[in-house]
C-alpha cells in the first residue's frame, strides 16, 4: 500500500480509538421539547426536576390516572410554590456554620 493511504487510515483508527461516547447530538439533547401547561396538582403521581447546564428546567411528572410521562411547564403557579418550598425547606435543613473573625 501507499504510504499515504496507510498514514489516513492510521489517523482515522486513532480518532476513532479517542472518540468514545455518544454522538453530540445525542449528548446535548434536552429530554423535553414541549411542555403541557394543562396539568392539575391533584393528576401528578411523582416529579422529577432536571437541571442540566445544557437545557433550561425541566420537570417531568407521572401522571397518576395513566401512570404516562409528561413535561410540565416551569412557569405554572404550582410549580412554582412547589419549587419555592422546596428551596426553602433545603435551606432549613443545612447546619449553620459562623466564622469567627
Amino acid at each position: 500500500m501507499d504510504a499515504k493511504i496507510v498514514a489516513v487510515l492510521a489517523l482515522v483508527l486513532v480518532a476513532l480509538c479517542l472518540s468514545d461516547g455518544k454522538p453530540v447530538s445525542l449528548s446535548y439533547r434536552c429530554p423535553c421539547r414541549f411542555f403541557e401547561s394543562h396539568v392539575a396538582r391533584a393528576n401528578v403521581k411523582h416529579l422529577k426536576i432536571l437541571n442540566t447546564p445544557n437545557c433550561a428546567l425541566q420537570i417531568v411528572a407521572r401522571l397518576k390516572n395513566n401512570n404516562r410521562q409528561v413535561c410540565i411547564d416551569p412557569k405554572l403557579k404550582w410549580i412554582q410554590e412547589y419549587l419555592e418550598k422546596a428551596l426553602n425547606k433545603g435551606r432549613e435543613d443545612t447546619p449553620r456554620i459562623y466564622l469567627e473573625a
